[in-house]
């Protein structure tokens, strides 16, 4: 917040949200200074944008997570920078214009903010945020004036990476097992087998040897050798 003039400071979040207190300036100056703590102490990253694009605040964890500073942002429409390589709107400056229907334009993955009334949510992996390939989710609210008049909008951004790479292993995983039990064939019932010869009969009432007939019903395949006791049998004068 440094580029910002200490003027415009002593006024923001009276002049952003419409209010009129009527406080005793050293009141109004404490009232302000909360404000902005538990945003800068904030543990979730966050940035907030006035109605024309601007960044007036870039909080503490934000920084870290982006690894920009907020002198770099405040005062900007430069929020696109810590996220994209080209300039594109980010969730807030979506939900700024009302173009909440072209959000397929810029996210794969979004809806409705769950939690937050006439918010957007949006989610996906980022190659190179704040050096690294993160997975991040991405909350837009609103934040309306007395008149009930659009004046800023809050972007709250959380990293989930670890989780959804156990999650992608997971369904990896999953799939992996439904292929192998696709592959699986079983026989079940009743298989017709000659007690003399050991042929079975299959359903069009041919018989079949033993392991042809498995060879067809299932994924086993068959090699042949002689077992001893055969050995002894076939072969009486070499053993």
């Amino acid at each position: 917040m440094d580029s910002l003039t200490d003027s415009v400071l002593e006024n923001l979040p009276f002049e952003i949200m419409g209010i009129k207190t009527g406080l005793p300036v050293p009141q109004a100056r404490t009232y302000r200074n909360f404000l902005e703590a538990l945003i800068q102490n904030c543990a979730v990253a966050m940035f907030v944008i006035d109605r024309c694009h601007r960044v007036i605040y870039w909080n503490q964890s934000c920084e870290r997570l982006t690894g920009i500073q907020a002198s770099e942002m405040i005062g900007t429409t430069n929020q696109w920078m810590a996220f994209y390589d080209h300039q594109r709107p980010c969730l807030s400056d979506v939900l700024l214009e009302g173009q909440k229907d072209k959000c397929g334009q810029y996210y794969g993955d979004f809806s409705d903010s769950v939690l937050a009334s006439n918010g957007l949510h949006a989610e996906g992996w980022y190659p190179d945020l704040g050096g690294k390939k993160r997975y991040i989710i991405f909350d837009a609210v609103p934040i309306l004036n007395e008149a009930g008049e659009l004046v800023a909008v809050t972007e709250t951004l959380q990293d989930v990476t670890d989780k959804k790479l156990l999650e992608e292993e997971r369904e990896g995983l999953v799939q992996e097992l439904r292929d192998a039990l696709a592959k699986i064939r079983i026989l079940r019932g009743l298989i017709p087998i000659c007690c003399s010869c050991k042929k079975i009969r299959d359903d069009k009432g041919y018989w079949n040897k033993l392991e042809y007939y498995l060879e067809a019903h299932t994924e086993a395949e068959f090699t042949h050798g002689v077992c001893p006791e055969c050995e002894k049998k076939m072969f009486p004068d070499f053993l």
